[in-house]
């Protein structure tokens, strides 16, 4: 059974690929192209939502203070933060709460394990 994701990103050939991905594995997807109507889109139904997948360069805000911003709505929401860099180490030292990390582009297969790793994890 198909989740519900709330995919952001900026780039719109970044949104056409994913959320095609998205759906044939058969998930609901919310695309939103900034942070800001990310946020509004979460705070007014967070128990809807399964996941979130979310570019860690937003032009409009950075991706981790959209994770705080997502956590503090709701602690226990799995998210997958994107990269076009490998700013994964930078997430860790800075003591982020996210677990699950995709290197843009990202492929079909690596995208499937993330978020099925972050869809279990939360079920647990």
């Amino acid at each position: 059974m198909g989740k519900r994701i709330l995919f952001v990103d900026g780039d719109a050939t970044i949104i056409e690929a994913v959320n095609t991905m998205l759906e044939g594995m058969g998930h609901n997807v919310q695309l939103e192209t900034t942070g800001g109507d990310a946020l509004t889109a979460f705070s007014g139904k967070p128990a809807e939502f399964d996941l979130i997948i979310t570019d860690l360069g937003m032009p409009d805000i950075s991706g981790l203070l959209l994770v705080d911003k997502f956590l503090k709505m709701r602690a226990n929401i799995p998210i997958v933060l994107l990269t076009g860099v490998d700013g994964q180490d930078a997430v860790r030292k800075r003591g982020s709460d996210v677990r699950w990390f995709g290197m843009k582009p990202i492929s079909l297969t690596a995208l499937a394990e993330t978020v099925e790793s972050a869809l279990l994890s939360a079920a647990q």
